[in-house]
């Protein structure tokens, strides 16, 4: 059975600063994850045993506590005493020091071996493990290795609980302290006295400010080069995961530097920036600073691209094959492939490099399969892929070969920490088409091209007008960007006598127009509606309505095809609210049995759930989960906190408590996570208070996510915000530049 740490309490004790001394007795069950414990303490209480909860450090049984908090009485579980702070006390006495000494604590003391000790050396026995093994040594059945191995698990027992109080001292809760002592181990506090501003690159959960703290506590001057390198370093980084850049210019990166580290105009930022470069940090250019790493793959990519834009192939298919193929999807297609479409594929026989953008409606889905049918006709090696699982498999059901993800294409070592497949391993392939390139960001893109052997052809697809990858960088664009580069710019619209006005209105919105969007009104029969609404609790419920009941019964649309998009995580349209109230009315806490939710920081999670993967993670599983798969719980084990999901590739998956921070609920996604996915209805969330975060680019990657049916709800003075404002956040890049350069040196 698992007990919550944010279980409710009722008070019915002397208040909260009761002390309690006494023995473990038997630990119940422990979060390794953010340590939340109950335990068993013998107190000296004629009443038994008393229950401890709390975050409390690793104990064992045996172990000496001293104990501040408050008792109270749980509705389920009756008398508890919540720990505020847990010490150890060592143990006196000859039974104490034996029941403490034989209680598995110390690895290679028994019952018999402690009963031996404290006949020995009686109140002195801890002392002379510590400091006299070769004494203990002597003992009958002890002998020197295992005095030492004793000497040396009081050290580190010891040494363990002197590290989480020095952090905990420092300001960190007792759950991060443990979670920084397992990953510096006895280097703890010499790591985080030297450098605190490591934990916000190393462990996870520690953010920059949460850093500065702790350096403040630990007397670190607010001008110490050690503090101004952490905030120059953290801005470029901010600028990176937030924004997409890959560098910032020198007067840029100052202004964001010093707002972030409170700095008066007389801190002079250019030594620490000097002593970064010399450290092999960062690089100075002239335009001007960047990560290293990014240097690196930007000059990756530039070679790979260059070296492909220099010079024709000669052709691996013949112009009869490439014939016969058009002939076949024109036939399939049953309509005329319009001249732009025709030159692409002829074009994927020619050139080592084509990149392929359009828009909604104007055949990308046809070109890769007038691809896949001219390479097939020549019997040459097809592999396709896209940055996520949905794109890949909506590639699988339309050219009738697989498709898998990129990660999975190149294939992850967790031993090596980097893909199998890139230079010294080339994928086998005579050509290799990926789709939804609009998501690939610098580094997946440095790996995916330094998989590509020089005898394989890349076709990359992707609208140009999405929104750009999550991660740094914009390959789509920069690439379109270079008249060097093949490409072939996919405009006309076809039309069919079903056609949808969910493209009509996608492109309206591509084109600065704001769509005519119908209100339902009863009697209107189409596949996108508008919905207007102002206030923020209002649009909250009608959405619960449309997604719940009005759209499954008015057009037979299933709840589990439905996905709310809105801009933002925040706020009272984000996200983290919206998942809560859909969570509530669709898979509410009555519909199951207790054991089968558990709560997860902000979040309960409850069989059934639809949820989402929120970073890469390629230990879970032989084939990795992803940023952006999806998929729903299978089952919980609430005692152990392991959560089963179902991705949507239909594999089981077990997350430890460990990795449940990684999840989210998925009933409503961001707009920039629903990307590479397409979903039978879309309801689209818009208001006024998402201002900041509107754009063109936005709504249009939101409306092309419906395939069925598309419903807006919100302000009418949002959308024509939105379709009336381009992104005025350009992606700083060097990428353009770098290949200009190695294609005129060539």
């Amino acid at each position: 059975m698992d007990r919550e740490e944010n279980q409710s309490y009722s008070n019915s004790n002397t208040g909260p600063n009761q002390i309690l001394r006494g023995v473990v007795t038997r630990v119940v069950f422990r979060n390794s994850d953010n340590g939340y414990t109950v335990l068993r303490l013998d107190a000296g209480r004629s009443d038994g045993d008393v229950t401890i909860v709390g975050n409390i450090p690793s104990v064992s049984p045996g172990m000496h506590l001293v104990v501040r908090g408050q008792e109270s009485a749980h509705s389920k579980y009756g008398s508890q005493f919540t720990a505020a702070s847990v010490t150890e006390s060592k143990p006196s006495g000859a039974t104490e020091i034996a029941r403490y000494l034989s209680s598995g604590l110390i690895k290679g003391i028994g019952e018999k071996t402690a009963a031996k000790l404290v006949e020995a050396f009686g109140e002195k026995t801890i002392e002379m493990i510590q400091n006299e093994p070769d004494k203990v040594a002597k003992i009958s059945g002890v002998g020197t290795h295992r005095a030492q191995l004793m000497q040396a698990a009081f050290a580190a027992h010891e040494e363990e609980q002197e590290s989480v109080r020095f952090l905990i001292e420092k300001g960190i809760s007792n759950s991060l302290s443990q979670k920084i002592y397992k990953l510096y181990g006895p280097r703890t506090i010499e790591t985080v006295s030297k450098n605190p501003y490591r934990l916000a690159k190393d462990v996870w959960g520690v953010g920059f400010s949460t850093a500065d703290s702790i350096a403040a506590n630990l007397g670190i001057a607010s001008d110490s080069h050690l503090r101004l390198k952490a905030g120059l370093i953290f801005t470029l980084e901010r600028a990176a995961e937030g924004e997409g850049h890959c560098y910032l210019p020198a007067e840029l990166l100052s202004e964001r530097a010093r707002a972030l580290l409170g700095l008066e105009d007389n801190v002079d930022l250019q030594p620490p920036l000097d002593e970064l470069i010399s450290e092999g940090e960062i690089l100075k250019s002239d335009a001007g600073y960047s990560f290293v790493t990014f240097h690196q793959a930007e000059e990756s990519v530039a070679d790979f691209i260059s070296k492909r834009c220099s010079e024709l192939t000669k052709a691996k298919i013949s112009a009869d094959l490439v014939e016969a193929a058009l002939q076949k999807i024109t036939e399939k297609t049953s309509f005329d492939l319009s001249v732009e479409q025709t030159e692409a594929v002829k074009r994927s026989a020619l050139y080592p490099l084509l990149v392929i953008t359009g828009g909604p409606g104007c055949g990308k889905t046809t070109i890769i399969q007038g691809i896949v049918a001219a390479f097939q006709e020549a019997s040459l090696i097809v592999r396709l892929a896209a940055p996520t699982g949905r794109a890949s498999q909506r590639m699988a059901q339309v050219c009738g070969i697989p498709a898998s993800t990129v990660h999975r294409m190149l294939k992850f070592d967790p031993i090596k920490r980097r893909f199998i497949h890139g230079s010294d391993m080339p994928l086998v392939a005579d050509v290799v088409i990926v789709d939804e390139v609009s998501m690939l960001d610098l580094f997946l893109a440095q790996s995916l091209f330094s998989a590509i052997g020089p005898n394989t052809t890349l076709i990359l697809v992707g609208d140009k007008d999405q929104l750009p990858s999550v991660g740094p960088g914009k390959i789509l664009g920069d690439l379109l960007s270079l008249v060097e580069v093949p490409a072939v710019s996919l405009s006309r619209v076809f039309r069919r006598s079903n056609e949808s006005s969910i493209n009509d209105i996608a492109h309206s919105i591509n084109s600065g127009q704001i769509p005519e969007i119908p209100v339902p009104d009863g009697e209107t029969k189409t596949d996108a509606y508008f919905i207007p609404r102002s206030e923020p609790e209002e649009i909250s419920q009608l959405v619960q309505k449309l997604v719940a009941d009005q759209i499954p019964r008015k057009f037979g649309i299933p709840t589990e095809e439905i996905v709310v998009l809105t801009p933002s995580n925040r706020g009272p349209l984000g996200t983290q609210n919206l998942n809560q109230t859909l969570q509530g009315f669709l898979n509410p806490s009555g519909k199951i049995d207790a054991e089968q939710e558990l709560t997860v920081g902000e979040n309960t999670l409850r069989i059934g759930d639809r949820v989402c993967q929120r970073v890469n993670n390629y230990q879970i599983d032989e084939h990795g989960v992803f940023n952006g798969d999806t998929g729903y719980i299978h089952s919980i084990e609430k005692f152990s906190g392991r959560v089963t999901v179902e991705l949507w590739d239909g594999r089981l998956v077990d997350y430890e408590r460990a990795d449940l921070s990684q999840l989210s609920l998925a009933y409503a996604v961001t707009v920039h996570r629903s990307q590479g996915s397409e979903v039978p209805c879309v309801v689209v969330v818009l208001h006024d208070s998402h201002y900041t975060l509107l754009d063109r680019q936005l709504v249009y990657t939101a409306v092309t996510r419906a395939k069925k049916l598309l419903t807006i709800v919100g302000s009418k003075r949002a959308l024509a915000i939105a379709c009336k404002k381009t992104n005025t956040q350009r992606r700083l890049t060097q990428l353009p530049d770098r290949i200009r350069q190695k294609i005129s040196s060539k």
